[in-house]
């Protein structure tokens, strides 16, 4: 079977399924020349893919793979999956950081470590600290740290905990922010992700209200804090910290705080 001939196949399938992007998935799936023959192993290895993708679980946990800021990032069911929006953020956080010395970068809800490893790898003089409460996102942080041959510190604790009595320059986090009576009405993909790192409690600005607290205490002169919100929450963070310049997504929506000290 040639591949293409697979993809629109698996594509039928993934459509039938529910699929929002069957023909997507089904490249994702089977990349590559299009018009290559497929022999039997790989045809059995790509349909058991298919199979986790029609039982709901989404394309990159299935791949074990997410791309953002260029750079290909491992991930599994333990961290959220790395999205465009976010590099939003990352954008105006290697602006920041451009032309500074040695810089001290903090990554707060790290996850992944998308966020933080990617300033870590378009930033190399910068002196980056992960940090999150689940042991099991730490774990693929240092796999994607080994993966992207980078030097950053992974450490496991809740928010700020970790890093008492240090200072950083730049401290970019990605909280957990979807209202808790919401997340039962997501996508079906979404719901397969950690709840842990999507609940943001009954307004979804539980973790901001921490942050807020607590923040000015590890932030250097000079220095800036970035968050990403919800599409509908950026005034209720520019509330609880007092201001703070709002920066917009590709999509249009304001998706970034950033407060400078």
């Amino acid at each position: 079977m040639l591949a293409i001939t697979w993809r629109a196949k698996a594509a039928r399938r993934l459509e039938a399924a529910g699929s929002p992007d069957p023909a997507a998935d089904a490249r994702l799936l089977c990349w590559g020349d299009s018009l290559r023959e497929l022999d039997p192993a790989e045809q059995t290895r790509l349909e058991a893919l298919l199979e986790r993708r029609l039982a709901g679980e989404p394309v990159q946990y299935v791949l074990e793979s997410a791309w953002f800021m260029g750079l290909e990032f491992y991930v599994d069911a333990r961290v959220l999956i790395p999205r465009q929006d976010t590099e939003t953020l990352c954008e105006a956080a290697l602006d920041f950081l451009r032309g500074r010395e040695a810089p001290r970068v903090l990554d707060l809800c790290a996850g992944s470590g998308a966020i933080g490893l990617s300033l870590a790898k378009l930033c190399p003089d910068a002196r980056v600290t992960l940090v999150d409460i689940s042991a099991g996102a730490c774990a693929v942080m240092a796999e994607n740290r080994r993966r992207l041959d980078v030097k950053a510190e992974v450490v496991c604790g809740d928010l700020f905990a970790p890093v008492r009595g240090q200072k950083f320059d730049l401290i970019a986090c990605n909280p957990p922010y979807i209202r808790t009576g919401e997340l039962d009405a997501l996508q079906a993909d979404v719901q397969k992700e950690p709840r842990l790192a999507l609940d943001g409690g009954a307004d979804g600005l539980d973790f901001y209200r921490r942050i807020a607290g607590e923040y000015k205490n590890y932030l250097a002169t000079g220095g800036s804090l970035m968050l990403e919100t919800g599409w509908d929450e950026a005034g209720s963070v520019q509330a609880l910290f007092g201001g703070g310049s709002v920066l917009r997504d590709l999509g249009g929506h304001d998706r970034v705080i950033a407060i400078r000290e």
